[in-house]
């Protein structure tokens, strides 16, 4: 009979002793072990410990986050260059803009970036205060700062205070936001508990500066070149827009000039650009001059050398930066297939781009008008009305009966109805017929005269004087500056 090789044979006695003292030596190898890494522990804790109090820097205590109910955040450490690790959570911190010290030991400050959506209500709450307290800390901050007008990118400064409660936790203690280029606002819990919010301005110096350019290409590249700000550039455009059409009255060899001013902080940084008090836009052997002046009634606009406003009844283009990609006329339709007239202009602009109302009206119509798509009518003055076309999306206030004002955004660039692609639709009628909007001739909105016109002259000349002068002293610099290169 054959043996099975599989069948359990008991060990010898030899072999069990074996067995048994290789289990004893493993067991004293590892107490040797553990004793060992037990030991290392505690030295590089020690060492660590060292090191965190040589670097002057205490432990910090958060306060409690999530459901307003406990979840500490204790043994927040901090690395060799002090920067504490931020917390995980909705809050937007980085390690650059996250939790830093006051200078005072018992103060830690938290600095959230607000995202698209967020709310100071939602972000205090975020940070752990209960919604009694964050209630409060709003409440507050509402007489000075309206908390609607918060947007993504903002910063909220959170200080919190180690410690301070009865019970040892760490409490909230004040807001800080940086509402504006000059303006700051401080909310702080006082003596008696209770918030106030305090505001704080500042005066930003005001200066002149000048830019100058020849156009070869386009008028955008040109003012970059200058170094023109481009809100100054699109201040500028707005003003000729009632009489430049910037697709074809612009050509290589046309010149500008600008006189605007700027506001500096108080190291001297640029911090708002605009506006424009003078500029002179010399196109095809047109000097078209425009000043910035304020009427004797508190009116602020841009006025020509005749003391008339440039600004029209309707603008020439009711969208920025956009092509016109066909005209008014006759044309071969691009879907149906054969020719029709086409009552107004196509400006090319992508999907979202602002459309402005081109003069000053009533909306009659806000909706989807058949081919048209989303469609925007508005009736003028003057028996003038205007239609907006193939709108992604209207504007967010704007329905029939509302008024709006010229360079009021009334809706974005789409490509609703029949359409073979994102672009505005803009026509306009005249007594209810459809006239080329490219051919409209508006009478001036205002023309100074009297003691205003008397007070515009004198300052139109001062305005092109000051031009004159920083013009020269820029371009002596710039002069001066190439002639120390080429020395060195």
């Amino acid at each position: 009979m054959k043996r099975n090789p599989y069948a359990h044979r008991p060990l010898s006695t030899s072999s069990q002793g074996i067995r048994q003292g290789i289990r004893w030596k493993l067991i004293f190898l590892t107490v040797i072990l553990v004793l060992a890494v037990s030991k290392a522990g505690i030295l590089l804790s020690s060492a660590s410990w060292d090191a965190f109090q040589a670097s002057g820097l205490a432990l910090l205590k958060l306060i409690p986050r999530g459901d307003h109910g406990p979840a500490t955040n204790e043994n927040q450490s901090a690395e060799a260059d002090g920067t504490l690790v931020p917390e995980t959570g909705t809050a937007a911190l980085t390690p650059a803009d996250g939790p830093k010290l006051n200078d005072s030991p018992d103060l830690l400050e938290r600095i959230i970036q607000v995202g698209q959506g967020d709310t100071i209500m939602g972000l205090l709450l975020q940070a752990g205060l209960v919604q009694a307290e964050a209630h409060a800390a709003v409440s507050a901050l509402s007489q000075v700062y309206d908390p609607r007008d918060l947007r993504p990118g903002d910063e909220l400064v959170l200080t919190f205070r180690a410690g301070g409660d009865k019970n040892g936790e760490s409490f909230f203690e004040e807001l800080k936001m940086q509402v504006d280029v000059d303006r700051k606002i401080l909310v702080q819990r006082g003596d008696n508990k209770e918030f106030t919010a305090l505001e704080e301005q500042w005066e930003l110096q005001r200066v002149s500066s000048v830019a100058q350019g020849r156009i070869e290409s386009s008028l955008y590249e040109a003012a970059v070149q200058s170094g023109l700000p481009k809100p100054v550039l699109l201040q500028m455009i707005r003003a000729y827009s009632f009489d430049v059409d910037f697709q074809r009255d612009i050509h290589p060899g046309d010149t500008f000039e600008v006189l605007f001013e700027r506001q500096v902080d108080l190291e001297g940084r640029p911090v708002r650009e605009g506006p424009v008090l003078y500029a002179n836009l010399q196109t095809r052997g047109r000097s078209l001059k425009i000043y910035r002046y304020t009427a004797l009634d508190g009116k602020t606009d841009f006025f020509n050398e005749k003391g008339q406003s440039v600004r029209k009844a309707l603008m020439l283009t009711p969208i920025d930066g956009a092509r016109i990609s066909s005209g008014f006329g006759m044309r071969r339709h691009p879907i149906l297939g054969f020719s029709r007239m086409h009552k107004g202009l196509d400006f090319a602009a992508p999907t979202g781009t602002p459309i402005m109302a081109a003069g000053d009206g009533v909306v009659v119509e806000a909706g989807r008008k058949g081919n048209f798509g989303i469609t925007v009518v508005l009736r003028h003055p003057n028996e003038y009305r205007t239609l907006y076309a193939h709108m992604s999306r209207i504007a967010r206030g704007v329905t029939p009966g509302v008024r709006v004002k010229q360079g009021q955004v009334i809706g974005y660039v789409g490509s609703t109805g029949m359409s073979t692609g994102p672009h505005l639709h803009y026509e306009v009628l005249y007594r209810g017929k459809h006239v080329n909007p490219a051919s409209v001739v508006s009478p001036p909105g205002r023309t100074l005269a009297g003691k205003d016109l008397e007070q515009f002259k004198k300052l139109a000349l001062e305005l092109k004087g000051q031009y004159a002068a920083l013009a020269d002293k820029k371009l002596t610099q710039v002069q001066d500056g190439d002639q120390s290169v080429r020395l060195n």
